[in-house]
């Protein structure tokens, strides 16, 4: 399922083009097992595209991305565990953010996406339209 224009228009918009990036070594370690080696890592990209758009809360999270709300709940622990997104509040309704890890090393992470895309280049699976 390719990924909403809100991903490429959102997220990535201010990225340098591809073959000016300098990664960072550390956060392509991380941002590799986060977003390309587990299984959830499609819906994992998809929280961090809705969450950028606008923040949400689990249910909220479910509802748009038309999920089960307990896949939800275990993608925001990974990526909470992970330090790429924020929560604010306290229970049920907390809502949560993209976190400034994220924010501040996202050509790292548009370089890792279109890596994996290469590779899966005929599949029917793409981060970004």
């Amino acid at each position: 399922m390719p990924f909403e224009s809100l991903c490429r228009n959102k997220i990535f918009k201010d990225v340098p083009s591809y073959e000016d990036i300098k990664e960072d070594p550390h956060m392509k370690e991380l941002f590799s097992s986060v977003f390309t080696g587990m299984s959830g890592r499609y819906t994992r990209m998809r929280i961090i595209c809705a969450i950028t758009e606008e923040p949400m809360n689990t249910l909220e999270l479910s509802k748009k991305l038309e999920m089960d709300y307990k896949t939800i709940q275990h993608n925001i622990k990974v990526l909470e565990s992970n330090s790429l997104i924020d929560r604010e509040g306290e229970g049920y309704g907390d809502l949560f953010f993209p976190s400034d890890l994220i924010s501040s090393n996202l050509p790292t992470l548009y370089k890792v996406i279109r890596k994996v895309e290469d590779k899966l280049d005929k599949s029917e699976k793409k981060y970004i339209d």
